[in-house]
């Protein structure tokens, strides 16, 4: 049946007081609501009313034919020209489901290594990832024989090293007022199930000593006055703190999470400094470098020659980071800066701490979950203030919302591997102290690129230069191809690199994909700048960056004369200043054609390309305000750079084609000495064979009355 209805004019018929085109609002002075009939409230029409709308007796039955429409509602005005703009839509959270008590989650796969795979760290950790990544998180059991000292015991770090642990406060009433709650179609109470808050605040100093205290007697006193709370019906059997499964206190954390009865208030140290607090792990030292390999000493991890991390200065990822947790106390879901990798070690003599992960394939899944039941924040929760609402999200909520999560017990003495964009939780069973560390071996370039694009998006400040990064790993996988190339002799950095080089391999194809990225920004947005190369002032500073989306600016920028210090991506170099363009100009590292250059020689095509590139290398990285002539306190030292001297030795060895250059440049140079150019011989001697040095004036001058006489 359709819905009709009957149109109301102005009286003063005067359509000029209309301010909206005809056509385009409806006049009408009523709307519509949907309204169920029943045979019996329907009532006959008569012929008349069928066929005009109107019965007998004129305005009378016109009023009861209105009023007997129950999808009509009376009383509407025509909104005016303001109540029609559009408006912002209002954002309103929507309601969790409700989480099931027989939820159950995927089990992360647990490793258990030999002696010989457990000795080279990187290469047994890429061996898991194929089989563990799906996961976002894996165990790693050491054998029996790796037994490190935990230094936090020291009395020097155990009774003096002070920390100020965070005081994290649970409860019903830690909710955040600034999100709007939705009334549930349901039900009549318009308050729903609420989404967990978690106020943070800074608490006292504490050394482990008299934390450790605090934390014993705190899961003493929590667990003996559960009965007194919940009442004798509603307890489970009373047991001693030792006594108590990870399952019961993981049943306890749930509570908590998901629907407290109780505010209570734990406290956790986080992202401790080991530099300053003291680490549990011994610093290397070549005496312990059998009995404790440095790959999982996290002292060393992120400096072993297989991680990109050792090619860069990167203090502030490259320093272990210890955490100090009791019963209860939270890890909040988080995902670890510029998407590394994580080895997080639970020192001997703590409880275990149980992880939840959710993968990196299903990160996109697990931010549209947390945009939609929180619209303010998008997962990944920046470091909050003091008294600030941290939301706290029970993992089986989350599996309940058909995101894949996977949970982790890591007990004393095991490894967890937490693997690049991984969101990731934990709580710990008691009091305990981990120590982690990030790496970032070679497949973990595809994700700091993303990394790198979200903070530019973001305007978020990187914490490493990833081109700085890519060009030091380019350069360090040109020298070990080009020694290899003359040597022929199968180094552990050369197989290193091999795999990964060449036409097709992975490392060629992120340069290759970098410089295409390079290449159309320089061609479509610095056509109209002035262009120079970048000189040593530009490097005076460790890591430039964009002044409006904070970017790497390593390979390109854009600066203007009315500041010195001020610099620009390419993207933004008309919000650099409003200086016109003629006053800007553009700094380059490297051309295009040299990039591809590095290409080539990663691709291993031309052993020229190898060589050139180290020149370029030479001239413009080593000291890039120099000229192209060596520093006088750098003559004699051994360099990557290769001479013309030098060349033609290596070359004819390695049988090349740069041999037949060399050759041919000889030639021309005889002849002109035999044409009487003395400036040709005086060339060809400065290269002779009895230098010591290439191209040594001294002895050059030195051996000229023994060339003349022969």
């Amino acid at each position: 049946m359709g819905i009709e209805g009957v149109p109301t004019y102005s009286k003063s018929g005067n359509m000029d007081i209309i301010s909206t085109p005809p056509g385009f609002v409806s006049q009408t002075s009523f709307v519509l609501r949907n309204v169920r009939r029943d045979k019996e409230s329907s009532r006959s029409v008569s012929t008349q009313e069928q066929t005009t709308g109107f019965g007998t007796d004129g305005e009378d039955s016109c009023n009861m034919f209105l009023t007997n429409r129950p999808w009509i509602v009376h009383g509407h005005t025509i909104p005016s020209s303001e109540a029609l703009r559009p408006r912002k839509t209002e954002v309103r959270r929507r309601r969790p489901l409700k989480v099931s008590e027989t939820e159950v989650l995927e089990e992360a796969p647990v490793f258990n290594p030999t002696e010989e795979e457990f000795s080279d760290t990187l290469s047994y950790i890429s061996s898991l990832r194929d089989r563990a990544e799906p996961y976002g998180i894996c165990c790693v059991v050491p054998p029996p024989s790796w037994k490190p000292p935990c230094l936090l015991k020291e009395k020097k770090i155990w009774e003096a090293s002070t920390f100020f642990p965070q005081v994290q406060l649970f409860g019903s009433h830690t909710e955040n007022p600034n999100i709007k709650k939705e009334a549930d179609a349901d039900s009549d109470d318009a308050a729903p199930e609420e989404v967990q808050f978690c106020r943070i605040e800074r608490g006292p100093g504490y050394t482990l000593e008299t934390f450790k205290v605090f934390a014993d007697s705190y899961k003493k006193r929590h667990f003996s006055m559960k009965d007194e709370v919940l009442g004798s019906e509603n307890s489970s059997t009373s047991l001693k703190p030792e006594e108590l499964t990870v399952a019961e206190i993981e049943k306890e954390y749930r509570q908590l999470v998901e629907s407290p009865l109780v505010e209570i208030g734990v406290l956790y140290g986080n992202d401790l400094d080991t530099t300053t607090f003291g680490s549990g792990f011994p610093l290397s030292a070549p005496s312990e470098s059998c009995k404790y390999p440095s790959g999982w000493n996290l002292n060393s991890t992120a400096k072993l020659p297989g991680s990109l991390l050792s090619l860069e200065d990167c203090e502030s990822i490259c320093v272990p980071r210890l955490s100090v947790g009791m019963c209860l106390s939270s890890q909040f879901w988080k995902s670890e800066k510029e998407r590394l990798y994580t080895l997080c070690y639970l020192h001997v003599g703590g409880a275990p701490r149980v992880w939840y992960s959710v993968a990196g394939c299903h990160r996109s899944k697990f931010t549209a979950a947390m945009k939609s039941l929180i619209p303010e924040m998008s997962g990944e929760q920046p470091k909050k203030k003091s008294y600030d609402p941290v939301m706290i999200m029970s993992p089986y909520q989350l599996s309940m919302e058909g995101i894949p999560v996977t949970r982790c017990v890591q007990n004393p003495g095991q490894y967890v591997i937490i693997f690049p964009g991984s969101y990731y939780s934990a709580f710990d069973c008691g009091f305990n102290c981990l120590e982690k560390a990030n790496f970032a071996p070679l497949d973990w370039l595809p994700h700091g690129d993303i990394a790198v694009q979200l903070n530019q998006e973001k305007s978020k400040k990187s914490l490493i230069s990833y081109d700085k990064l890519l060009l030091s790993a380019a350069r360090e996988a040109v020298k070990c191809l080009k020694e290899y190339a003359l040597s022929k002799k199968n180094t552990a950095c050369y197989t290193r690199w091999n795999d990964s080089c060449g036409t097709d391999g992975l490392f060629s194809n992120i340069v290759k994909s970098r410089i295409k990225q390079e290449k159309n920004r320089r061609e479509f947005l610095s056509n109209t700048l002035e262009s120079q190369r970048m000189d040593k002032s530009y490097d005076a500073v460790s890591k430039r960056e964009c002044c409006v989306c904070l970017g790497d600016l390593y390979l390109s920028a854009v600066k203007c004369s009315c500041s010195a210090d001020r610099y620009s991506c390419l993207s933004h170099m008309r919000k650099l200043c409003a200086c016109p363009s003629d006053r800007k100009s553009f700094l380059y590292r490297y051309t295009i054609e040299e990039l591809n250059l590095l290409v080539e020689a990663l691709e291993g095509k031309k052993l020229s390309s190898m060589f050139r590139w180290a020149g370029i290398e030479q001239k413009y990285c080593a000291s890039p305000a120099t000229t192209s002539s060596q520093p006088e306190e750098d003559k004699g030292k051994e360099t990557d750079e290769v001479t013309p001297c030098n060349i033609t030795r290596k070359d004819v060895a390695a049988g090349t084609k740069e041999q037949m250059r060399v050759k041919a440049r000889s030639m021309a140079e005889i002849l002109n000495v035999k044409d009487g150019n003395t400036d040709a011989k005086e060339t060809l001697k400065s290269c002779s064979k009895k230098s010591n040095r290439p191209c040594d004036n001294d002895s050059s001058e030195a051996n000229t009355p023994k060339k003349q006489k022969q």
